[in-house]
């Protein structure tokens, strides 16, 4: 809160105007409709598949036994594998998976290396021998390994925000390389 005017500080870029100084009834429902919306939205990314990153995911891997299925189904059809470690609660990791991985350049890249997503939502015990595992801290980490041995490949790998150009630069080689 603001001590000058006991209003709630705005989002960062919104503007104030002198209107704002006026506030009545609506003015408080307004506001707790977004503060309130802005809480929810989230939710609705983990329900919704985003395009073609989703549709070759599948089943994602919560632990070892089933991490090392899904890249042994992987392994059947392909040569590398992107893996995607993330968690519903993680808003990084909804912002890559709804800007990052769904953008047509990225999905042409993912045909080639598709995505192998490992869910650590649940920050059980499985999730944990996983994480050690892929030598991972948490979420959101992405790199791309051999899919046949699961070897990760070196300067592939990516913690926390990372942009779309740099994706694409990191996957080029391995899409190339079929």
């Amino acid at each position: 809160m603001q001590a000058s005017t006991g209003k709630m500080p705005l989002p960062i870029g919104e503007r104030v105007d002198d209107d704002d100084e006026r506030q009545g009834p609506s003015d408080h429902w307004t506001r707790r409709t977004l503060l309130l919306g802005a809480l929810v939205a989230p939710v609705a990314f983990v329900a919704a598949p985003v395009g073609g990153a989703s549709a070759n995911s599948g089943v994602m891997a919560t632990d070892i036994v089933s991490f090392r299925a899904r890249l042994a189904e992987v392994a059947h059809r392909h040569r590398f594998a992107l893996i995607d470690i993330r968690a519903d609660w993680c808003a990084v990791c909804h912002r890559i998976e709804r800007e990052i991985l769904a953008h047509p350049s990225v999905l042409q890249h993912l045909q080639a290396v598709p995505l192998v997503k490992v869910d650590v939502t649940a920050m059980d015990e499985g999730n944990r021998e996983l994480l050690a595992h892929l030598r991972a801290s948490g979420p959101p980490t992405f790199f791309v390994v051999d899919a046949a041995t699961g070897q990760e490949y070196d300067r592939t790998r990516s913690v926390g925000s990372f942009s779309r150009r740099d994706l694409v630069r990191r996957l080029r080689p391995f899409a190339q390389a079929l």
